[in-house]
């Protein structure tokens, strides 16, 4: 499938010599021909439509995809509510933790490369982490205990989260106070600022011995640096977003596309508001140092190009990114340990979750089905039973991706009719 633009835009855009993101035109083909319903699909789209009626969030964009054809992308509601802007196929989203599979894809082509092997302890690669040491408790006193390493934690433990570290927000231990007392600012430090800070702390726990989200995807984005001497936006642009033509993602939005960005929006005493703050303003300037942990900007077209070459095997229109095996390892469940995760029946691959247990998820699920989310409601799944991909944006706050991810696999299942 080619992405296309309008004469008539590039015309334009040429003798006004505006700097500006080209909206492409992605052909939709008839849901009935890649065995789904319209009519469905159009109850879909009516009760996403009553979500903003509701005021549930400002706006929604969706794309679903089956047997490689677009059958439904629709961008609904407002960017910006108050100045009455709606969503459209340019509208950009803050897509934070979806981000980490892209970085998980760009490991992966410099796995192929035999630039280091999963199993390779991480300070083979980050001498900054020869010396870790492992949070024991506290003694009667409240002074932090420390063991040493049963292990080293190696990158395959940087992939599925098992390696020790944490984020510092979804607990409250002494490490989890420490993470938030010494990682501050971190849109504004840089990569080695943000190492030589993880080299100081202790981890939360054994390596191996738990899955606990965490800064891995920024290191895995410090890595990728290391090995290719590239900053990582540039290796993505190089080597995924230019190839896929994903020409409308970014790691911070420049001031000529600044109007792009879509708001976010939150609820204060039952009211939709605007959220303020720096999750909100941060991507209008550049970051001290890529977060491969959620950095990125993007649309639903986009993302879909780069869930398609994973569900394709690695390869789009052509071209090929991975080989399928080196897909099959990343969206395969492999965790063996207590997993801190807000979905039932999901394990975890490298960089995304896997449903491996489908029959403890209270709505419709392919066993093998892999996804993630982002911090702003937004959420992809890729589907290779029914062949199917499912990207939906949103830009919310607090975290509200469970509810739609529960509502949006009710009604997409509900379309497939052969």
């Amino acid at each position: 499938m080619k992405k296309t633009l309008s004469l008539s835009i590039i015309l334009l855009a040429t003798i006004l010599w505006q700097p500006s993101i080209l909206a492409a035109t992605v052909e939709i083909v008839r849901a009935e021909d890649v065995g789904m319903s319209s009519e469905r699909l159009g109850a879909l789209k009516r009760r996403l439509q009553q979500e903003l009626d509701e005021q549930t969030t400002g706006g929604i964009q969706i794309l679903i995809a089956r047997h490689g054809e677009v059958v439904m992308y629709e961008s609904l509601g407002q960017a910006n509510v108050e100045d009455n802007v709606p969503i459209t196929d340019e509208t950009l989203f803050r897509i934070y933790s979806m981000t980490k599979p892209v970085v998980g894809v760009a490991m992966m082509m410099l796995y192929e490369e035999g630039r280091y092997s999963l199993s390779d302890p991480i300070s083979m690669h980050i001498p900054e982490f020869e010396d870790l040491q492992v949070y024991a408790g506290v003694d009667e006193t409240g002074n932090m205990l420390l063991d040493d390493l049963d292990r080293e934690p190696t990158i395959l433990d940087l992939m599925q989260h098992t390696a020790g570290f944490t984020y510092g927000f979804f607990g409250d231990t002494a490490v989890d106070r420490l993470y938030r007392d010494k990682i501050t600012n971190t849109y504004d430090d840089t990569l080695q600022g943000l190492i030589d800070k993880l080299a100081d702390l202790p981890l939360l726990y054994q390596p191996g011995d738990r899955f606990v989200y965490s800064y891995a995807v920024d290191i895995q984005g410090y890595l990728i640096e290391k090995w290719t001497g590239k900053s990582v936006e540039e290796f993505l642009q190089n080597h995924i977003f230019d190839p896929l033509d994903m020409d409308q993602t970014m790691a911070w939005v420049p001031p000529d596309k600044a109007h792009l960005l879509a708001n976010i929006y939150t609820h204060n005493e039952g009211q939709r508001t605007r959220f303020n703050g720096p999750l909100a303003t941060n991507h209008f300037r550049a970051p001290g140092g890529f977060s491969g942990g959620g950095q990125l900007i993007s649309t639903a077209d986009d993302y879909w190009r780069f869930a398609q070459m994973l569900l394709n095997g690695g390869e789009f229109e052509g071209r090929r990114y991975l080989s399928p095996r080196t897909v099959e390892v990343m969206a395969t469940d492999r965790l063996q340990v207590p997993a801190e995760m807000p979905y039932s029946g999901a394990g975890f691959g490298l960089n995304f979750a896997v449903v491996s247990k489908p029959t403890e998820v209270a709505y419709p699920v392919s066993n093998g089905e892999y996804f993630w989310a982002g911090l702003a409601t937004t959420l992809f799944w890729i589907d290779p039973e029914e062949d199917l991909v499912v990207v939906m944006l949103t830009q919310y706050l607090p975290f509200n991706e469970p509810y739609f991810r529960d509502l949006m696999h009710r009604m997409v299942h509900a379309t497939i009719v052969d």
